[in-house]
């Protein structure tokens, strides 16, 4: 019996000092933008420009010792919604507003927190930088870019991971010394191929 998995991508997103913001998979501070539910409850109007001062930051872009945070797990605007759903690597796309240009380049990172009740740490998420897709680089430069521009990267997901709770992470290494990460909840679970038919089954997580 052949198993393809899933990933189940789910909302969350942070940037430090620079302009622009994880729309898809959207990020917990820019879901409101396209979803109902978040923009309900949590619509966060500095979504594009989160800054944590240069300091240490949180998971989310805010400063680590504001309070109360807002975008955590467990903070006032996290739902825990999937949003998206990808199969065990494959390659997705993902999308970047920039609503300005400061150089540098995009990363793109993953962390599996199954089973955990606290949110991804930054060196979950560096144990897994994800491949730019039909290159041999984790890097897109944005160099070439107009300073508003939409952004479209192929990247290849581990297709030795699966979650049923993962984070997935946008970072803007800025060339100008500022910097921006985003950072997005994902789950993984699994569809069957039995006896020549698909059999799909997605599992969402609150």
């Amino acid at each position: 019996m052949q198993r393809e998995k899933l990933y189940n991508l789910q909302a969350l997103f942070q940037l430090i000092h620079s302009h622009g913001y994880l729309i898809d998979p959207p990020a917990r501070s820019s879901a409101w933008l396209t979803d109902k539910d978040f923009r309900t409850c949590c619509q966060y109007y500095n979504h594009m420009e989160m800054s944590c001062g240069g300091g240490k930051c949180s998971i989310c872009g805010e400063p680590s010792d504001l309070k109360p945070q807002l975008l955590g797990i467990g903070d006032a605007m996290y739902l825990g919604k999937i949003v998206r759903t990808y199969t065990q690597g494959s390659i997705i796309s993902v999308t970047v507003i920039m609503t300005a240009n400061h150089l540098g380049h995009f990363e793109f990172r993953l962390c599996d927190i199954d089973g955990l009740t606290t949110d991804a740490t930054q060196e979950c998420l560096d144990s897994t930088l994800l491949q730019i897709a039909g290159t041999n680089s984790t890097q897109v430069k944005v160099d070439k870019y107009p300073s508003q521009a939409t952004v479209l990267v192929n990247v290849t997901l581990p297709s030795s991971m699966t979650c049923s709770h993962c984070v997935f992470q946008w970072k803007y290494v800025t060339g100008n010394s500022w910097g921006t990460d985003s950072r997005t909840d994902v789950a993984i679970t699994g569809s069957r191929k039995k006896k020549g038919s698909s059999k799909l089954k997605k599992v969402f997580f609150p």
